[in-house]
């Protein structure tokens, strides 16, 4: 008798200690789904730090029952401020990430259309300064790694014992609870991006970035000789999708400081030359006006504020009416374009 007790007593131990803490622990990562594994709302959730995009969005594609959207908007990190709930008309899926390689594109637009179980009717692509430089590589993993994540069928659970959801969890209920983040950036449950970080150490950035482009030898740079057949890849898999490139958006200074190397310059005439010759235009947002010379607009050197995306979303849509932004680069008028952009005018 005395055993059997020992053994219940052992058995109620072991479910308190062990057992309970770890439906505790999933249960908490279940609830804030830091992973994005699931698709439920709630006021601890409501704010989720963007750690690792590719597998986020890709699992946010995976675990959606019914992923079917009109176009796609892909790009890098600049493009997740841009709110596709702006779009007008269609609904857009917003596939943009961090760093993103031109050799990053193709593939995780592969995946976007498998799961949308048809071709997208607008794919909207950034395209952006350096995407053509062969001396940056693809340094992030392959996307059939974090593809082959999200389709397992047992990562949903296994992720949420995990330490690194528990900490990830315990960040998001926290800022949830305040309704702020002060960092780069953070998305709701709809993966909408937002930021509130300041713009105090732009004129620090500024001379960072400078004196790096200022050293760095002319005679080091190298166009990517394959730059021009990957966007043909892009183009010739989807002949029946209309794709929309657009650039960068960037304060003047630095367009001017680029566009002042006479080897970077030349490299950015290919680029759009390239460009032109694959999709027949390009909506460039390069130029000198009330939003790139204004520094109010960006938190550094490399991105703007979110409502400066709905501006551009606006501009696409509507290019006629916002020429003070945006120009539409064709063979008829690329010279006049490079004249516009280098004079300054």
């Amino acid at each position: 008798m005395g055993s059997e007790i020992w053994m219940k007593r052992l058995l109620l131990t072991t479910i308190i200690i062990i057992i309970l803490p770890v439906i505790g622990v999933m249960g908490f990562n279940y609830y804030i789904d830091p992973l994005w594994n699931y698709s439920h709302k709630n006021r601890f959730n409501d704010f989720q730090i963007g750690f690792d995009e590719r597998q986020l969005k890709t699992n946010y594609i995976n675990s959606r029952s019914k992923f079917d959207y009109d176009s796609l908007l892909i790009g890098t990190s600049r493009v997740t401020y841009m709110n596709y709930n702006e779009f007008e008309n269609e609904k857009v899926f917003n596939y943009s990430l961090s760093s993103m390689h031109i050799d990053e594109y193709l593939p995780y637009i592969e995946y976007a259309t498998k799961k949308n179980h048809k071709e997208f009717d607008t794919i909207y692509m950034e395209l952006y300064v350096d995407s053509y430089d062969g001396n940056v590589k693809n340094t992030n993993k392959d996307s059939k790694v974090y593809i082959e994540k999200a389709e397992d069928p047992f990562y949903k659970i296994t992720s949420l014992f995990s330490q690194s959801t528990l900490e990830s969890s315990i960040e998001n209920f926290n800022i949830s609870k305040m309704n702020l983040y002060d960092g780069p950036r953070s998305y709701n449950r709809d993966n909408v991006a937002q930021t509130t970080l300041s713009n105090e150490a732009i004129p620090r950035l500024w001379m960072k970035f400078k004196d790096f482009f200022e050293t760095k030898p002319s005679d080091s740079y190298v166009y990517d000789s394959e730059y021009k057949q990957k966007l043909m890849d892009i183009r010739n898999k989807y002949p029946n999708t209309k794709i929309v490139v657009f650039t960068d958006l960037m304060p003047a200074e630095k367009l001017k400081l680029i566009l002042s190397n006479e080897a970077y310059r030349n490299a950015y005439e290919r680029w759009y030359r390239d460009m032109v010759d694959v999709f027949g235009e390009v909506y460039s947002f390069h130029g000198y006006n009330r939003i790139t010379e204004n520094l109010d607009n960006f938190f550094d050197w490399f991105h703007y504020y979110p409502k400066i995306g709905d501006e551009m979303i606006h501009a696409i849509q509507e290019p006629s009416e916002n020429k003070d932004i945006l120009y539409i680069v064709n063979e008829n008028n690329i010279e006049e374009f490079f004249d516009v952009v280098e004079k300054g005018d």
